[in-house]
């Protein structure tokens, strides 16, 4: 598994809220990233935070006796555990009161990608086409599922950054969490500061025509390139053929 990730704070914002976490070893891959938000440094914080104590979760919790489902389980229980945590220290800090981030993972074991998510940040899956797998948890993208705007009107909407559920702001949190079967595609774990300025067919095609280093770095070039108004946040992962279980 080639894993590859880049992080940088754009051309507008004084701080990088965002945060990443890689993984892999012979049984499982995971990619994590995360969007702060919550003013000076709070965003930063959340978003370490949350992508830290995730991976903490899963390194004491996730055994190999385990099925694809209880695996998933797993990943909810670390969101929910990682959510407790940023709630918590908020609480204690008066200087990060408030804050938040999203959180985006995905875990590829035993043939299948394993899938959790709160926010707006997402999972794409690419090989021949290019596959959303998470859905925003935003206010633009509610008016979509409601048939208020288009997709489209949606990339332009003056609210699009507006987030409906986040980490770490409520005492519990809900994580959508999903399996799909892997058999080698591509996956691109990004921040909305990367998705925001590249449409899905340039995603598709600077993943499958680079490796995932190459990618990453033409992802961020291109999205400097056109403004880098917000943090930039982008992992890919390249795989072999995954065996189901």
């Amino acid at each position: 598994m080639e894993i590859k990730a880049l992080t940088d704070v754009g051309k507008v914002r004084k701080i990088n809220e965002d945060s990443f976490a890689i993984y892999s070893d012979e049984k499982y891959s995971y990619a994590v990233v995360a969007d702060g938000m919550g003013g000076h440094l709070a965003g930063e914080v959340a978003s370490s935070i949350a992508v830290t104590e995730i991976g903490n979760y899963i390194k004491d919790h996730l055994t190999d006796e385990l099925d694809r489902f209880q695996a998933q389980e797993v990943l909810r229980s670390a969101f929910r555990y990682a959510n407790d945590k940023i709630y918590k220290y908020s609480l204690e800090n008066e200087r990060v009161m408030g804050m938040g981030t999203t959180a985006t993972m995905c875990m590829i074991r035993g043939g299948y990608v394993i899938i959790a998510h709160v926010g707006d940040s997402r999972a794409y899956m690419a090989r021949d086409n290019i596959t959303q797998l998470t859905k925003d948890h935003s206010y633009v993208q509610e008016l979509v599922k409601l048939g208020m705007i288009t997709t489209e009107e949606a990339k332009r909407h003056p609210h699009r950054n507006r987030i409906t559920r986040a980490m770490g702001v409520e005492p519990e949190v809900k994580a959508d969490a999903a399996v799909k079967p892997y058999n080698g595609e591509s996956l691109l774990l990004c921040t909305d500061g990367l998705y925001g300025e590249i449409e899905d067919g340039e995603l598709l095609s600077v993943i499958n025509e680079n490796s995932a280093e190459e990618a990453v770095n033409k992802l961020m070039a291109l999205a400097l390139e056109r403004g880098g108004a917000d943090n930039i946040t982008a992992v890919v992962l390249k795989g072999v053929n995954g065996n189901n279980e």
